[in-house]
């Protein structure tokens, strides 16, 4: 039996859901990140089977429910998950669909689990680069003056596709993963800026509580 999904709007088209454990928060949303963001299987129909042969075979194992704690997945994403590309669908990706089914315009969706507040930092990053043109647009003039490639290189050896690497960036220097190593001593400027203009935008969002 899945555990109670807790759903809040925490700004202008960003959501925000709240799963109990980190099994759960994963297991859901694996087919729809990894078709947004997968080195592999970006832009692809895959099945679960599929994707955790690739993941065992790059990694050793099927480590993914413990590997991974914080999702984010824009609008987008869900598109061939509604229209039945990805059919049949799993108990618990019927479940997240059903969250949006019917929702208009252009939103996201962060997924996190109890206790996961740097993770939500990091995540919030994601959503504003998407739904905020005044954001984005001002994280990439910060990034001009920087040379990020060193760190986008890192980026994508962990597990990203090429297209969302300029956002991961940005959120990674804003609330660092575990996953990467510290930010390399010239983009520490970079970062001091990006937080500053991270916490102008964030201002606006409500604090989650509970």
């Amino acid at each position: 039996m899945s555990g109670k999904i807790v759903k809040r709007r925490v700004g202008p088209g960003i959501y925000v859901l709240r799963f109990k454990t980190q099994y759960e928060l994963t297991s859901t949303f694996l087919r729809v990140q990894e078709h947004y963001e997968s080195p592999e299987f970006h832009g692809r129909v895959f099945s679960l089977e599929q994707y955790m042969d690739w993941y065992a075979a790059r990694h050793g194992n099927f480590t993914y429910y413990q590997d991974w704690s914080g999702f984010n997945v824009p609008s987008t994403a869900f598109a061939p998950f509604y229209a039945g590309a990805f059919d049949p669908l799993t108990h618990k990706e019927r479940r997240l669909l059903a969250l949006f089914a019917g929702l208009k315009g252009r939103f996201y969706v962060i997924g996190i689990y109890e206790g996961r507040g740097s993770t939500l930092t990091h995540e919030l990053a994601h959503a504003l680069f998407f739904t905020d043109s005044d954001y984005r647009k001002g994280v990439r003039e910060a990034m001009r003056s920087y040379d990020t490639r060193t760190l986008g290189r890192q980026i994508a050896k962990a597990g990203y596709a090429q297209h969302v690497i300029e956002d991961e960036t940005q959120a990674y220097l804003i609330a660092p993963s575990s996953k990467l190593g510290a930010a390399s001593k010239p983009l520490l400027p970079l970062r001091r800026k990006l937080r500053v203009l991270f916490r102008e935008h964030a201002a606006k969002l409500s604090v989650l509580g509970g």
